[in-house]
């Protein structure tokens, strides 16, 4: 029996906790879009007058139904574990079964839908980024500069690199020591360094790259590393979607086309022209904290030629 002498407000106070710590099992980008995928799924449930909490799963897969007419398989499947987490962190049993599993399998067995994949950005295409860049010269080019650089060289994900500040950063006789304190395969924060190498070419180097942008950034103090420059905002971090625009806008203005390209193309880049110079995945997987089956799927361009069947028989 509960004990009556336990105000049920204490009680309340412990479940709102119980939720934050539990929230913290998932990083803040995912929390934001699981919480717009529940919205889209009590919309739903309010229009058909289903219940949404607790759900059962022939109204999560009735849900699904409706938007895989509408989605791609991966945002239904993606809602679905938005529906499946918000009933987990309320102490419910997750709603989705095998009926939502074979869904969803099904629906990619008849679309063969692909995940799209960003084009990697190439050094000599990094190298000409940041000379026109460095012509230009004003402290926002100066730093989108060193902001793509950087992500080449460093093959963070745009979260990671957007939350860098100026002490997360050391500079030494080799050339740039980063520390990471989160990532989105450590939610845990126990952080990691990654030490970037002096490069061999000025507009490629990444130290050369970063301390002149430092010249010019408006402030000494500790900051974000790469802060908004604009009046309205001065100062505050970038955001991911910042990345992007920076690399599509300055890909168009040296004439290459940005279409096929975003924020993960710096990752992939730094990737594929590893596996093209034969660093092997082990290697590369310990310096991106990636697991080496995953690195592996970005040989694939880097090895369509090397040692090709029809290549090698004197065609």
């Amino acid at each position: 029996m509960a004990d009556q002498s336990v105000p049920l407000v204490s009680l309340e106070r412990l479940r709102i906790e119980q939720s934050k710590f539990q929230q913290g099992l998932i990083s803040e980008n995912t929390a934001r879009g699981y919480a717009s995928d529940w919205k889209v799924f009590e919309d739903f449930c309010s229009r058909y007058r289903l219940t949404a909490l607790p759900a059962t799963e022939e109204t999560v897969s009735l849900f699904l139904t409706d938007q895989l007419s509408r989605s791609k398989i991966s945002t239904a499947r993606r809602r679905k574990w938005a529906i499946v987490f918000e009933h987990r962190s309320r102490g419910m049993p997750s709603p989705a079964g095998t009926i939502t599993k074979e869904l969803l399998r099904g629906a990619q067995r008849i679309r063969g839908e692909k995940p799209r994949q960003m084009r990697p950005i190439t050094v000599a295409q990094l190298r000409e980024m940041s000379a026109g860049l460095c012509k230009v010269g004003t402290p926002l080019a100066l730093r989108n500069r060193a902001l793509l650089v950087l992500g080449f060289a460093s093959s963070l994900r745009r979260s990671s690199l957007t939350r860098l500040r100026l002490a997360d950063v050391e500079l030494c006789q080799q050339g740039l020591i980063v520390c990471v304190d989160r990532e989105k395969n450590d939610q845990e924060a126990k952080g990691r360094l990654v030490a970037i190498p002096r490069g061999k070419h000025p507009h490629t180097d990444p130290v050369r790259v970063l301390e002149a942008w430092l010249r010019v950034r408006t402030s000494t103090a500790d900051g974000p590393l790469f802060p908004r420059l604009d009046s309205s905002h001065e100062g505050e971090p970038l955001d991911g979607q910042s990345v992007c625009r920076v690399l599509k806008e300055t890909l168009s203005t040296v004439g290459i086309d940005a279409s096929q390209r975003g924020a993960h193309s710096l990752r992939s880049g730094l990737i594929t022209a590893a596996a093209e110079a034969n660093i092997s995945a082990l290697r590369i997987a310990a310096y991106t904290a990636q697991s080496p089956e995953i690195v592996r799927l970005y040989f694939r361009r880097s090895e369509m030629w090397r040692g090709n069947v029809a290549g090698c028989v004197g065609l």
